[in-house]
């Protein structure tokens, strides 16, 4: 069908909800039209000249209506759309103003003489050669046509002054026929076996239209040209999902230049893509990070780690987060378990926050921690042997898991496998280096070391906007302290509760003796856990060894063992001189420290070192916090009396009061300290 009605096309996709609303738009824009067959008479109007998106919305409808076994196939003519109803192409205005050239010239000739003698004379001279060479260059592509050897006519001419007059210049540009987008009768059957999930190729589709459907059937390469007019969109439809089909849509680009730090924070976890050790069971294991960035400064303030995206990684991130950074405006998460609980809405509601979820498919809204995810968890995954993401290596892969597990079944450290504690401190060290980096989404800034323009860098974005007057909301003490963390179930035993291989002594425990109690630990301070009860009231905070003390005191111990050595050494004089019938004296010889093989490769990292710093000059670094490092690392060799070049010396001593080793102070430790070394995680 290529014609349609004004009732049937009202409402459609580029179309208005009214029958006299298409009308007017067709009146419009000069649409094609042709007197209705039947009753009720009206007008019906070319599919050739309806917007894109009406067309491939009337295609969509066809293809779901379409027969399964078409008897013919009936292909309609392309027909030709008039100039003034689209937008003329580069060779239709090139044509179109070459015959404007001669229209205007026979206006100049006829106010001296008649329109006809200047037509007839324009035609002499083109036939004889004797136009100027402006008009002579013009001839052939005001003709429009393939050979260079047509000249102008009399008829020609006066076509041209007539379309002119009646439409101005646009009447002379040329008819281009227009592609044909009607749809065959084949298609409907085709786009029936093309467009399904699995994904089948054009040759497949085309096969079973062969053997599914009546002939005549059309070819190949018929099939291939009709799918090439069809948009991305209609082609596509039923092959990709409600996910990947947004990537063939229009998007909406989102900006935060109105934003202020702690405005929106965004949230999601992601499954890291290698392999660390557990320190709860010692298998391997893939733990879920949580990761909080503020949308306006995308600082990452806080995250948490978990077995799996849950409701406690949520709160101990968001604990964790909050301590940092301060209160928060906005939660902007998923429809993940992890965060669509009345539990987070609860505790966001304590903070007195909002929560925004983004909708089901959707992940785009959220692109700003998306990209977190690939620039820093995935880059840091792949610096890890045991890393098994999808671009993994397959035999690679295969070999490492097979040692990795062979170590583990053995009672081994595998070495392609951290520890939790070393994943743990180079993911701290991943997030630091992300926070003090430039990064493309926020202000370019004038680089004070190099002059150059850059991008500011999270941290710095968040310090800018202090400067301007921002300034965090400090959440309560008990609020933050009250927010939910890890918690396990253990037994109790004389005040004592076992925890990640960890002893904590609470004396209330004593009289919780051998009951189920919750205990609440936090892989970032393991120095204490809190105690509650199954039914969630505090009982106190245990600490790390809290009832452990010396056998017995050092100086008691150390008198022990004196008495004893005098003793020993007393029998042997004794029992030489029986021997040997004259006295003996018994000294003791210091032996020569024999090193083991661990000692010694130690030792020869540590001379290796000293030759590298004998012959390597001092450099400074240009990164403003690498220097800060830099200052650090020597302060920290100057207080325990190494040994440092000069130059060195020199330096640590000039730059301790420059404004950017301050500022950079400042900075990291408003991100917080270090992270505290966790003895459990082996």
């Amino acid at each position: 069908m290529s014609w349609y009605s004004a009732n049937e096309l009202a409402g459609l996709p580029g179309m208005p909800g009214t029958r006299q609303g298409v009308k007017a738009k067709a009146n419009s824009q000069g649409w094609e039209a042709q007197k209705r067959m039947g009753c009720g008479g009206g007008y019906e109007y070319a599919f050739a000249v309806l917007p894109t998106e009406t067309q491939n919305a009337l295609l969509l409808a066809k293809a779901d209506s379409a027969a399964p076994t078409p008897t013919s196939t009936v292909i309609p003519q392309a027909e030709e759309t008039r100039p003034g109803q689209q937008q003329l192409t580069d060779a239709q205005r090139k044509v179109m103003t070459a015959r404007v050239a001669f229209v205007r010239e026979i206006e100049r000739m006829a106010k001296m003489v008649s329109q006809q003698r200047a037509i007839e004379t324009l035609v002499e001279h083109a036939k004889a050669g004797g136009l100027t060479l402006y008009l002579n260059e013009r001839v052939v592509l005001a003709n429009d046509r393939k050979t260079d050897t047509r000249t102008l006519s009399e008829r020609t001419l006066k076509r041209w002054i007539s379309d002119f007059k009646k439409h101005g210049e646009r009447g002379l540009a040329p008819k281009r026929r227009a592609a044909d987008m009607s749809m065959p009768d084949w298609a409907g059957d085709f786009l029936k076996r093309y467009q399904k999930p699995q994904k089948p190729s054009v040759e497949a589709a085309f096969q079973l239209l062969v053997e599914q459907t009546e002939p005549p059937h059309p070819s190949i390469h018929q099939v291939r040209r009709w799918l090439a007019k069809l948009s991305p969109e209609a082609r596509e439809r039923g092959r990709l999902g409600a996910h990947e089909s947004k990537s063939l849509k229009a998007f909406v680009r989102r900006t935060s230049k109105e934003l202020w730090p702690n405005d929106i924070w965004v949230a999601d976890g992601h499954t890291f893509d290698a392999e660390v050790i557990n320190p709860e069971t010692g298998q391997a294991f893939r733990p879920e990070v949580t990761l909080i960035i503020d949308w306006a400064t995308r600082r990452i303030v806080g995250f948490a780690l978990n077995l799996a995206e849950s409701t406690l990684a949520t709160l101990d991130a968001l604990r964790y987060s909050v301590s940092r950074a301060g209160m928060f405006g906005t939660f902007y998460v998923d429809n993940g378990s992890g965060f669509a609980n009345d539990t987070i809405r609860e505790v966001v509601d304590r903070l007195g926050g909002q929560m925004k979820h983004s909708l089901p498919y959707n992940s785009q809204a959220r692109g700003v921690i998306e990209r977190a995810h690939k620039t820093i968890l995935v880059k840091l995954a792949k610096t890890m042997d045991s890393y098994i993401g999808a671009d993994m290596d397959k035999e690679a892969a295969t070999k490492a898991h097979k040692l990795s597990r062979r170590d583990i079944k053995q009672g081994l450290k595998p070495a392609q496998l951290p520890t939790f504690q070393e994943f743990y401190d180079r993911l701290n060290e991943a997030l630091d280096s992300y926070n003090f980096r430039p990064h493309r989404g926020l202000p370019k800034v004038r680089d004070l070391d190099t002059g150059t323009l850059r991008h500011q860098s999270p941290m710095e974005a968040w310090k800018s906007a202090e400067a301007e007057g921002f300034e965090a909301l400090t959440a309560p003490a008990d609020v933050v302290a009250s927010l939910m963390r890890p918690q396990l179930v253990r037994k109790t035993h004389r005040g004592e509760v076992r925890v990640n291989s960890g002893i904590y002594f609470l004396q209330a425990l004593v009289d919780f003796h051998g009951e189920e109690v919750r205990v609440g630990w936090d892989y970032r301070d393991v120095g204490q856990v809190g105690v509650f009860t199954l039914e969630g009231e505090m009982i106190g905070e245990a600490i790390l060894d809290g009832n452990a003390t010396p056998a017995m005191p050092v100086a008691e111990v150390q008198k022990g063992r004196d008495k004893r050595q005098k003793g020993q050494i007393s029998r042997l004089t004794q029992k030489a001189k029986v021997v040997t019938g004259q006295d003996v004296e018994i000294r003791t010889i210091t032996p020569t420290t024999r090193h083991t093989d661990a000692q010694q490769v130690e030792r020869g990292r540590a001379h290796l070192k000293q030759l590298e710093a004998q012959g390597t000059p001092f450099q400074l670094p240009h990164n403003k916090v690498d220097r800060w490092r830099l200052w650090n690392k020597l302060d920290a060799q100057l207080m325990s009396g190494e040994d440092v070049p000069q130059k060195a010396r020199e330096w640590h001593a000039h730059y301790r009061d420059n404004k950017d080793l301050k500022a950079i102070a400042d900075a990291m430790e408003a991100d917080g300290r270090p992270p505290v070394r966790n003895p459990w995680a082996k």
